[in-house]
Protein backbone atom coordinates (compact mmCIF):
# COMPACT_ATOMS: atom_id res chain seq x y z
CA UNK A 1 0.00 0.00 0.00
CA UNK A 2 1.87 3.61 -1.01
CA UNK A 3 -0.51 6.62 -0.32
CA UNK A 4 -0.13 10.21 1.37
CA UNK A 5 -1.54 10.86 4.70
CA UNK A 6 -4.25 13.85 4.39
CA UNK A 7 -3.68 17.32 5.95
CA UNK A 8 -0.11 17.03 7.40
CA UNK A 9 3.09 15.17 6.39
CA UNK A 10 5.23 12.49 8.38
CA UNK A 11 7.62 13.51 10.89
CA UNK A 12 9.44 12.15 13.70
CA UNK A 13 6.55 12.87 16.21
CA UNK A 14 4.07 11.59 14.11
CA UNK A 15 6.17 8.42 13.76
CA UNK A 16 5.89 8.00 17.84
CA UNK A 17 2.65 8.71 17.76
CA UNK A 18 0.73 6.12 19.05
CA UNK A 19 -3.22 4.87 18.31
CA UNK A 20 -5.40 4.42 21.98
CA UNK A 21 -6.88 1.46 22.80
CA UNK A 22 -10.47 1.16 20.81
CA UNK A 23 -12.44 1.59 24.19
CA UNK A 24 -10.41 4.08 25.51
CA UNK A 25 -10.79 6.14 22.97
CA UNK A 26 -14.47 5.41 22.99
CA UNK A 27 -14.81 6.01 26.31
CA UNK A 28 -14.14 9.37 26.19
CA UNK A 29 -15.49 10.15 23.13
CA UNK A 30 -18.83 8.39 23.65
CA UNK A 31 -20.98 11.15 23.89
CA UNK A 32 -19.31 12.79 20.67
CA UNK A 33 -20.18 9.41 18.84
CA UNK A 34 -23.77 9.05 19.91
CA UNK A 35 -24.25 12.73 18.57
CA UNK A 36 -22.94 11.69 15.10
CA UNK A 37 -24.42 8.37 15.28
CA UNK A 38 -27.70 10.99 14.57
CA UNK A 39 -26.25 12.86 12.14
CA UNK A 40 -25.45 9.73 10.08
CA UNK A 41 -28.94 8.67 10.62
CA UNK A 42 -30.83 11.98 9.30
CA UNK A 43 -28.49 12.31 6.40
CA UNK A 44 -29.62 8.69 5.20
CA UNK A 45 -32.98 9.56 4.89
CA UNK A 46 -32.77 9.36 0.96
CA UNK A 47 -30.44 6.19 1.15
CA UNK A 48 -33.05 4.29 3.15
CA UNK A 49 -35.57 4.56 0.70
CA UNK A 50 -33.37 3.12 -1.49
CA UNK A 51 -32.71 0.99 0.44
CA UNK A 52 -36.22 -0.18 1.16
CA UNK A 53 -37.13 -0.98 -2.84
CA UNK A 54 -34.11 -3.02 -2.81
CA UNK A 55 -34.86 -5.09 0.21
CA UNK A 56 -38.81 -5.18 -1.05
CA UNK A 57 -37.41 -6.28 -4.34
CA UNK A 58 -34.85 -8.92 -3.89
CA UNK A 59 -34.93 -9.98 0.24
CA UNK A 60 -38.52 -12.35 -1.43
CA UNK A 61 -36.10 -14.14 -4.19
CA UNK A 62 -33.51 -14.43 -0.99
CA UNK A 63 -36.39 -15.60 2.07
CA UNK A 64 -39.30 -17.16 1.09
CA UNK A 65 -41.02 -15.51 4.23
CA UNK A 66 -40.26 -11.83 3.29
CA UNK A 67 -43.65 -11.48 1.47
CA UNK A 68 -47.37 -10.58 4.22
CA UNK A 69 -48.80 -14.30 3.00
CA UNK A 70 -45.94 -16.61 3.17
CA UNK A 71 -44.39 -14.78 6.79
CA UNK A 72 -47.69 -15.67 8.43
CA UNK A 73 -47.65 -19.33 7.57
CA UNK A 74 -43.97 -19.64 8.85
CA UNK A 75 -44.45 -18.11 11.49
CA UNK A 76 -47.65 -20.33 12.51
CA UNK A 77 -45.58 -23.58 11.18
CA UNK A 78 -42.92 -22.68 13.18
CA UNK A 79 -44.76 -22.30 16.50
CA UNK A 80 -43.57 -18.42 17.36
CA UNK A 81 -47.23 -17.51 17.61
CA UNK A 82 -50.63 -19.37 17.52
CA UNK A 83 -52.87 -19.01 14.58
CA UNK A 84 -55.36 -17.35 16.34
CA UNK A 85 -52.30 -13.97 17.11
CA UNK A 86 -51.64 -14.16 13.57
CA UNK A 87 -54.25 -11.58 12.49
CA UNK A 88 -53.62 -9.88 8.91
CA UNK A 89 -53.10 -6.53 10.55
CA UNK A 90 -50.53 -8.17 12.96
CA UNK A 91 -48.48 -9.85 10.21
CA UNK A 92 -49.03 -7.05 8.36
CA UNK A 93 -47.58 -4.57 10.81
CA UNK A 94 -44.52 -7.16 11.26
CA UNK A 95 -43.73 -7.53 7.50
CA UNK A 96 -43.27 -3.31 7.80
CA UNK A 97 -41.14 -3.64 10.15
CA UNK A 98 -38.80 -6.18 9.06
CA UNK A 99 -38.58 -4.52 5.64
CA UNK A 100 -37.58 -1.00 7.55
CA UNK A 101 -35.04 -2.76 9.50
CA UNK A 102 -33.80 -4.69 6.95
CA UNK A 103 -33.43 -1.48 4.52
CA UNK A 104 -31.67 0.16 8.15
CA UNK A 105 -29.26 -2.97 8.11
CA UNK A 106 -27.73 -2.44 4.58
CA UNK A 107 -26.99 1.21 5.29
CA UNK A 108 -25.22 -0.41 8.73
CA UNK A 109 -23.10 -2.63 6.73
CA UNK A 110 -22.35 0.75 4.64
CA UNK A 111 -23.84 -0.91 1.20
CA UNK A 112 -26.32 2.21 0.64
CA UNK A 113 -24.84 4.97 2.46
CA UNK A 114 -24.56 8.86 1.63
CA UNK A 115 -21.18 8.56 1.07
CA UNK A 116 -19.70 11.93 1.38
CA UNK A 117 -21.20 12.52 5.24
CA UNK A 118 -19.65 8.94 5.95
CA UNK A 119 -16.93 9.96 4.68
CA UNK A 120 -16.78 13.27 6.52
CA UNK A 121 -17.89 11.86 9.79
CA UNK A 122 -14.87 9.64 9.54
CA UNK A 123 -12.47 12.62 8.81
CA UNK A 124 -14.12 13.75 12.81
CA UNK A 125 -13.50 10.06 14.02
CA UNK A 126 -9.80 10.30 12.80
CA UNK A 127 -9.26 13.55 14.49
CA UNK A 128 -10.81 12.32 17.80
CA UNK A 129 -8.94 9.26 17.88
CA UNK A 130 -5.60 11.72 17.34
CA UNK A 131 -7.00 14.00 19.69
CA UNK A 132 -7.36 17.48 17.71
CA UNK A 133 -11.14 17.07 16.28
CA UNK A 134 -13.36 19.93 15.91
CA UNK A 135 -16.63 18.81 14.35
CA UNK A 136 -17.22 22.14 12.02
CA UNK A 137 -14.27 22.33 10.30
CA UNK A 138 -13.41 18.67 10.03
CA UNK A 139 -16.66 17.96 8.93
CA UNK A 140 -16.70 20.98 6.30
CA UNK A 141 -12.82 20.10 5.31
CA UNK A 142 -13.79 16.36 4.19
CA UNK A 143 -17.19 17.57 2.31
CA UNK A 144 -14.77 19.65 0.00
CA UNK A 145 -12.01 17.79 -0.19
CA UNK A 146 -13.57 14.05 -0.20
CA UNK A 147 -17.01 14.29 -2.01
CA UNK A 148 -16.25 13.69 -5.14
CA UNK A 149 -14.59 10.13 -4.59
CA UNK A 150 -16.72 8.98 -1.90
CA UNK A 151 -20.18 9.56 -4.24
CA UNK A 152 -18.24 7.62 -7.21
CA UNK A 153 -17.67 5.03 -4.19
CA UNK A 154 -21.73 4.82 -2.74
CA UNK A 155 -22.72 4.81 -6.31
CA UNK A 156 -20.65 2.02 -7.15
CA UNK A 157 -21.30 -0.19 -3.53
CA UNK A 158 -25.31 0.43 -4.46
CA UNK A 159 -24.38 -0.81 -8.10
CA UNK A 160 -22.21 -4.00 -6.58
CA UNK A 161 -24.19 -4.70 -3.90
CA UNK A 162 -27.78 -5.00 -6.03
CA UNK A 163 -25.91 -7.01 -8.49
CA UNK A 164 -24.82 -9.33 -6.11
CA UNK A 165 -28.49 -9.57 -4.04
CA UNK A 166 -30.14 -10.24 -7.14
CA UNK A 167 -27.54 -12.70 -8.05
CA UNK A 168 -28.03 -14.59 -4.81
CA UNK A 169 -32.11 -14.14 -4.77
CA UNK A 170 -31.62 -15.68 -8.95
CA UNK A 171 -30.24 -18.38 -7.74
CA UNK A 172 -32.06 -19.18 -4.62
CA UNK A 173 -35.09 -19.33 -7.14
CA UNK A 174 -33.63 -21.36 -10.08
CA UNK A 175 -33.50 -25.37 -10.17
CA UNK A 176 -30.41 -25.90 -11.07
CA UNK A 177 -28.87 -28.49 -8.27
CA UNK A 178 -25.95 -28.42 -7.78
CA UNK A 179 -25.07 -25.50 -9.89
CA UNK A 180 -27.88 -23.13 -7.77
CA UNK A 181 -25.83 -24.26 -4.46
CA UNK A 182 -22.34 -23.54 -5.88
CA UNK A 183 -23.92 -20.45 -7.44
CA UNK A 184 -25.79 -19.37 -4.45
CA UNK A 185 -22.42 -19.65 -2.09
CA UNK A 186 -19.93 -17.91 -4.36
CA UNK A 187 -22.05 -14.89 -4.63
CA UNK A 188 -22.30 -15.09 -1.45
CA UNK A 189 -19.23 -14.67 0.00
CA UNK A 190 -18.61 -12.06 -2.54
CA UNK A 191 -21.20 -10.04 -0.84
CA UNK A 192 -19.84 -10.76 2.88
CA UNK A 193 -16.61 -9.66 1.40
CA UNK A 194 -17.49 -6.60 -0.47
CA UNK A 195 -19.48 -5.83 3.10
CA UNK A 196 -16.07 -6.12 5.49
CA UNK A 197 -14.10 -3.67 2.49
CA UNK A 198 -16.53 -1.04 3.13
CA UNK A 199 -15.46 -1.21 6.57
CA UNK A 200 -12.11 0.59 5.66
CA UNK A 201 -13.60 2.45 2.50
CA UNK A 202 -15.07 5.65 3.53
CA UNK A 203 -11.74 5.86 6.12
CA UNK A 204 -9.04 5.39 3.71
CA UNK A 205 -11.07 7.99 1.87
CA UNK A 206 -11.01 10.57 4.52
CA UNK A 207 -7.71 9.22 5.59
CA UNK A 208 -5.57 8.93 2.69
CA UNK A 209 -4.82 10.24 -0.62
CA UNK A 210 -5.93 8.12 -3.24
CA UNK A 211 -7.41 7.89 -6.52
CA UNK A 212 -11.11 6.29 -6.96
CA UNK A 213 -9.67 2.86 -8.40
CA UNK A 214 -6.92 2.82 -5.20
CA UNK A 215 -9.33 2.80 -2.51
CA UNK A 216 -11.07 -0.29 -3.73
CA UNK A 217 -7.52 -2.19 -4.23
CA UNK A 218 -6.82 -0.83 -0.51
CA UNK A 219 -9.46 -1.49 1.25
CA UNK A 220 -9.39 -4.78 -0.40
CA UNK A 221 -5.85 -4.81 1.04
CA UNK A 222 -6.72 -3.71 4.46
CA UNK A 223 -9.71 -6.38 4.01
CA UNK A 224 -7.62 -9.28 3.50
CA UNK A 225 -4.69 -8.23 5.67
CA UNK A 226 -7.09 -7.35 9.39
CA UNK A 227 -8.84 -10.78 7.96
CA UNK A 228 -10.05 -11.62 11.60
CA UNK A 229 -10.93 -7.81 12.73
CA UNK A 230 -12.76 -7.79 9.37
CA UNK A 231 -14.61 -10.82 10.00
CA UNK A 232 -15.08 -9.72 13.62
CA UNK A 233 -16.99 -6.47 13.06
CA UNK A 234 -18.83 -7.88 10.17
CA UNK A 235 -20.46 -10.36 12.67
CA UNK A 236 -20.86 -7.24 15.15
CA UNK A 237 -22.70 -5.93 12.31
CA UNK A 238 -24.76 -9.27 11.59
CA UNK A 239 -25.97 -8.92 15.26
CA UNK A 240 -26.82 -5.40 16.09
CA UNK A 241 -28.32 -4.59 12.63
CA UNK A 242 -29.71 -7.96 12.23
CA UNK A 243 -29.83 -10.50 14.98
CA UNK A 244 -30.87 -8.04 18.38
CA UNK A 245 -33.90 -6.04 16.27
CA UNK A 246 -35.75 -9.29 15.12
CA UNK A 247 -35.17 -10.81 18.23
CA UNK A 248 -36.24 -8.03 19.88
CA UNK A 249 -39.41 -7.64 17.67
CA UNK A 250 -40.28 -10.96 17.67
CA UNK A 251 -39.90 -11.63 21.63
CA UNK A 252 -41.40 -8.38 22.99
CA UNK A 253 -43.16 -6.93 20.44
CA UNK A 254 -44.24 -3.01 20.66
CA UNK A 255 -41.51 -2.63 23.41
CA UNK A 256 -38.72 -4.50 21.38
CA UNK A 257 -39.22 -2.20 18.56
CA UNK A 258 -38.89 0.74 21.03
CA UNK A 259 -35.52 -0.81 21.99
CA UNK A 260 -34.61 -1.46 18.61
CA UNK A 261 -34.88 1.85 17.43
CA UNK A 262 -33.30 3.67 20.14
CA UNK A 263 -30.49 1.49 19.00
CA UNK A 264 -30.53 2.57 15.93
CA UNK A 265 -31.12 6.11 16.81
CA UNK A 266 -28.58 6.61 19.60
CA UNK A 267 -25.86 3.68 19.38
CA UNK A 268 -25.56 1.42 16.10
CA UNK A 269 -24.45 3.34 13.46
CA UNK A 270 -21.99 5.46 15.39
CA UNK A 271 -20.50 2.52 17.17
CA UNK A 272 -19.51 0.89 14.11
CA UNK A 273 -18.08 3.78 12.36
CA UNK A 274 -15.96 4.86 14.64
CA UNK A 275 -15.02 1.32 15.12
CA UNK A 276 -13.92 1.11 11.34
CA UNK A 277 -12.21 4.33 11.54
CA UNK A 278 -10.23 2.94 14.64
CA UNK A 279 -9.34 -0.16 13.25
CA UNK A 280 -8.42 1.73 9.58
CA UNK A 281 -6.15 4.64 11.36
CA UNK A 282 -4.36 1.96 13.44
CA UNK A 283 -3.51 -0.16 9.90
CA UNK A 284 -1.97 3.20 8.68
CA UNK A 285 -0.14 3.83 11.65
CA UNK A 286 1.13 0.27 11.34
CA UNK A 287 2.47 1.29 8.18
CA UNK A 288 3.96 4.12 9.28
CA UNK A 289 6.24 2.71 12.01
CA UNK A 290 6.77 0.08 8.90
CA UNK A 291 8.17 2.41 6.24
CA UNK A 292 9.81 4.90 8.24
Amino acid sequence: MDFKLRTYQIDDTEKKTKVNGFFRSYGSNWSRVCACNGVLLLSNILSMVLSLMIVMLVFPMIFSFFLPDTLKDTLISSGIVTAESATDEAVENLYFLMTMFSSMMMIGFMTIVNGPIYTAISYYFRNLIRGDANFKSDFKKSLKENWKVSLGMSLLSILITFILLYNIGYYQQAKLGYVSTIARGFFTCLLVFWICMQIYVYPLIACVELKFKEVIKNAAILTVSNFPASMGIFLLELVLYAVIPFTLMITLKQAGYGIATLLYLLFSYGFVSFLSTHLTWKSIQKLIERNH
